[in-house]
């Protein structure tokens, strides 16, 4: 007896680095910054987590160390934005794909600009613009592939996810944006740095639910991303 398995049922090598870079990227790396910057702003004496922006704690002691790790969180969310390109091939179109992963790039390098030019008097100009440009990016995304994924029946749970979170980030940005400008009626609250990780965590959060999804997809036996593919057997007795 003789069993073959139809070539579609065996896993792409590229879907397997594209899978560990869903989890690393997606799922570790954004639990593993909130914890880092958390922790962090724990340690700095002096340092109010609930006053205070997270950039703060890229300048000052252990600056140069919070600003490495901006860096890399960054780099890992783009290496996740290059899984994401490459499992959602069947179920985004090229162009929902790759708008919506040009801006999830466009996010990752706008937060290592924010990485190397901190929020001190010489670079903060830079450091205030990259940061416009990574919510602006990320805004973009969620709603691009939210756009996108509610054409698509088995993922149409997962756009109206992604748009929510668009119109939740836009609201969180904007709250932020007036705590943290002066002679606002919610300046004298003080609770810009709160706001901040709330906002910080909702997006992330859009990362590690996708990235978790997106791993456990590509290492199934049959994949359910836009159309699932049986695995079929023959078998040939001689």
């Amino acid at each position: 007896m003789q069993r073959n398995v139809a070539p579609g049922s065996v896993k792409p090598r590229g879907d397997q680095t594209a899978r560990w870079l869903a989890l690393v990227g997606g799922v570790i790396n954004p639990i593993a910054f909130v914890l880092a910057y958390t922790v962090a702003g724990l340690l700095r004496p002096g340092y109010s987590p609930i006053h205070q922006a997270i950039s703060d704690l890229g300048v000052g002691p252990n600056g140069s160390l919070m600003d490495t790790i901006a860096v890399l969180h960054a780099l890992l969310l783009m290496a996740f934005a290059v899984g994401f390109a490459l499992l959602m091939r069947s179920v985004l179109t090229a162009g929902w794909r790759w708008f919506g992963v040009a801006l999830l790039v466009l996010r990752g390098l706008a937060q290592v600009t924010t990485g190397l030019f901190t929020d001190a008097p010489a670079t903060v100009r830079i450091h205030s613009l990259a940061t416009l440009v990574a919510l602006l990016s990320m805004m973009g995304a969620f709603l691009v592939i939210g756009l996108g994924l509610v054409r698509t029946p088995q993922w149409r749970g997962w756009g109206t996810y992604s748009l929510v979170a668009a119109l939740v980030t836009l609201v969180l940005v904007a709250v932020e944006f007036w705590a943290f400008t002066p002679g606002t009626p919610l300046a004298p609250a003080r609770v810009g740095g709160l706001l901040e990780r709330v906002l910080s965590v909702e997006m992330l959060a859009w990362y590690v639910v996708f990235g978790w999804r997106l791993f456990v997809l590509a290492g199934s036996p049959q994949q359910d991303q836009g159309q699932a593919t049986p695995v079929k057997t023959m078998e040939h007795e001689r």
